[in-house]
């Protein structure tokens, strides 16, 4: 299971499945949030991604050094999709972060 580091607090993984996503959470700590990812709005994706100070959200595509940040929440969330999409090779339905 291939999860991403959202910030120092939080951790993303994604599933193809809900079959596989809540197979998955009796193993994990504490989550924070479980649900499908056309579910996820704004506000909550805010909470749990990086936030560079001035700038925006953190582009999990660029090195923490570049200056190509993302303008909301969602589309930082998304970014850090396309990360775990490169390593896991499917598609992500449902995400749970966990904190941790």
């Amino acid at each position: 299971m291939n999860s991403i580091k959202l910030s120092p607090y939080y951790r993303l993984y994604a599933f193809s499945d809900y079959r596989s996503m809540k197979a998955a959470l009796p193993y994990m700590r504490r989550v924070v949030l479980a649900k499908g990812l056309v579910e996820v709005e704004e506000s909550e994706a805010r909470s749990y991604v990086w936030r560079i100070r001035g700038q925006g959200y953190k582009n999990y595509l660029e090195p923490l050094g570049s200056q190509r940040t993302k303008g909301t929440g969602i589309q930082s969330l998304i970014t850090a999709l396309q990360v775990l999409y490169k390593s896991n090779g499917y598609s992500a339905r449902y995400i749970v972060i966990e904190r941790g």
